[in-house]
């Protein structure tokens, strides 16, 4: 089997990507209906790629009841203690390298591989690495990385390139 560069990989997956859904199933095809407990069922989040290797996660609750809406980081007394620990509850943050793992004769599939990760919002994701399967849809504008999650679920999630620097 003839294997693309990851060069041309790596070109068709910068940019910074917009998240929007996930399905959750199990190996029998059946839908998962659970509600990640962190994040919600309707997350937002955006993921970026740059060219030199380096990749960054943010991922955060949209549900108000995890998001306090009084606090503010321009003054240290704004916010208590539990409704920050509350935002850090319902967040996902990490980045560090990221590379191509796996090549197929396509660009559009293949495997990409973020970390070691360098910095993490919990201590013991610092160092993980985390395989991402891909599939590019609509010119490179759509993207879905398949996973299995701890409960042994599958996970298609998609995104969309943002290339304008506003979220469209």
């Amino acid at each position: 089997m003839m294997m693309i560069k990851p060069e041309k990989v790596i070109k068709a997956i910068t940019g910074t990507w917009l998240y929007l859904n996930v399905t959750s199933y199990f190996d029998n095809g059946t839908i998962s209906h659970h509600e990640d407990a962190g994040l919600g069922k309707f997350p937002v989040g955006i993921l970026t790629y740059n060219s030199n290797g380096w990749m960054s996660a943010n991922f955060m609750s949209s549900r108000a009841e995890d998001r306090p809406p009084n606090t503010d980081i321009e003054t240290q007394d704004v916010g208590t203690d539990a409704e920050w620990a509350l935002i850090g509850k319902h967040t996902l943050a990490y980045a560090g390298p990221w590379y191509v793992s796996e090549t197929t004769k396509e660009v559009e599939v293949g495997q990409i591989t973020h970390g070691p990760t360098l910095v993490a919002w919990v201590p013991t994701w610092v160092g993980k690495e985390f395989q991402k399967n891909y599939t590019l849809y609509n010119n490179a504008t759509v993207i879905r990385f398949k996973s299995k999650s701890q409960d042994g679920s599958n996970g298609d999630m998609f995104f969309r390139r943002l290339d304008s620097g506003k979220a469209d």
